[in-house]
């Protein structure tokens, strides 16, 4: 298994997930996941990923929050495994409602930026995905950010991990790694 691990919006690939899961591989004797820090828009950070994708032989996928969504269009374009964690569906909507005017790394982000990005966002959606055996939802029912009902129902007969409570952060999820990470190499 050779991963790509996708970090949400605001999010760095230094996030606890992150580091959990490439502790996770490392102590399993797995492959080192590649973890990009992801462009703030859509397209750069897609370009970038499909990069990796060649350049590291990547073929599985996971996604936390905007890299779900990221990862699921991946999977979908490249035939991947997949897991997702509390993942963005429509950003282009949450994203929306939310403050846009904010730092995101060193890049400022403009409202004509902010608009493109959300196009950018559109244009990558997946409206249902082909086969759901390569897909895992991980799932905290407590998001306060996006909806896990909208999650549970896209992903409804994929293999499926509901955290009672939770937060959309979901970074103690230990206890679920391991059923992640086996859904991912198998």
């Amino acid at each position: 298994m050779k991963l790509l691990y996708l970090h949400g919006f605001r999010s760095t690939p230094k996030s606890p997930k992150a580091v959990a899961i490439a502790d996770y591989c490392k102590t399993h004797g797995l492959s080192a996941p590649v973890m990009p820090q992801l462009p703030i828009s859509p397209k750069d950070s897609i370009k970038l990923c499909e990069k990796l994708i060649k350049e590291h032989a990547i073929d599985t996928v996971c996604g936390s929050s905007l890299g779900g969504f990221y990862a699921i269009h991946l999977a979908e374009k490249y035939h991947f495994r997949c897991a997702t964690i509390n993942p963005a569906l429509t950003p282009w909507n949450e994203l929306k409602q939310a403050s846009l005017q904010t730092r995101y790394n060193v890049e400022e982000i403009t409202p004509s930026d902010a608009i493109r990005y959300l196009a950018e966002l559109k244009h990558y959606e997946t409206e249902e995905v082909t086969d759901l055996s390569r897909y895992l939802l991980l799932v905290a029912m407590g998001d306060e950010v996006l909806n896990p009902w909208q999650m549970r129902a896209f992903f409804k007969g994929a293999q499926q991990i509901i955290v009672e409570g939770g937060d959309h952060a979901l970074n103690d999820f230990g206890g679920q790694l391991h059923d992640l990470m086996t859904f991912l190499s198998s």
